[in-house]
């Protein structure tokens, strides 16, 4: 007899099991704001955080345009992922060599008279490298990853240079994961 109510009960319990997880609500990462702006008399930059095919966000897009009519140029070795007001080292991004990194000798992205530029960057100590299980893969695909973006105020402090002069600006997003309800007026922070 005990047998069999203990089969009873571990089957209710898988059934409760079961249940409880196809009622999980979905969780989706939102920024606020979605797309942060700075503006001065040198140039306009635009800071969005992407998520690039994942639920949450791992890269961000800077975009700039140059206001003046001479050159600007982006000091990478000086421009600072910022997380909740401190700085959390630079950014990389597609074709920039790993000892540039290390070397603080990363050139500059020139932004061309009244032009405009634009780069996905990811936050470097966030980099991800790929389970061993994948180390088959081709030399041509990538074994590095952007990492996933925190929670919390994440940033940029920008430095970009004319004629030796530095601009600088900090911008800065809040992201968020949320709990998201089939009632929308329900939905919370995680």
């Amino acid at each position: 007899m005990k047998r069999i109510e203990t089969l009873i009960f571990a089957v209710m319990i898988g059934l409760a099991l079961v249940t409880a997880s196809g009622c999980a609500a979905p969780k989706t990462w939102v920024s606020s704001p979605e797309i942060e702006n700075v503006s001065n008399p040198y140039y306009q930059a635009e800071f969005e955080p992407l998520k690039r095919g994942h639920k949450f966000f791992v890269s961000f897009l800077l975009s700039v345009t140059n206001k003046t009519a001479k050159n600007l140029e982006i000091d990478w070795n000086k421009t600072r992922y910022i997380l909740n007001g401190r700085n959390y080292g630079g950014f990389v991004f597609k074709g920039i060599d790993p000892a540039d990194v290390r070397n603080s000798t990363i050139p500059p992205d020139i932004i061309p008279a009244r032009g405009g530029f634009s780069k996905v960057i990811s936050p470097y100590r966030l980099l991800a490298r790929a389970p061993i299980r994948d180390s088959a893969k081709t030399a041509s695909e990538a074994s590095i990853h952007p990492g996933i973006l925190p929670n919390g105020k994440n940033g940029i402090v920008l430095v970009v240079r004319q004629n030796g002069k530095e601009i600088v600006e900090k911008m800065t997003l809040t992201i968020e994961k949320q709990v998201q309800f089939k009632n929308p007026a329900f939905s919370r922070a995680a």
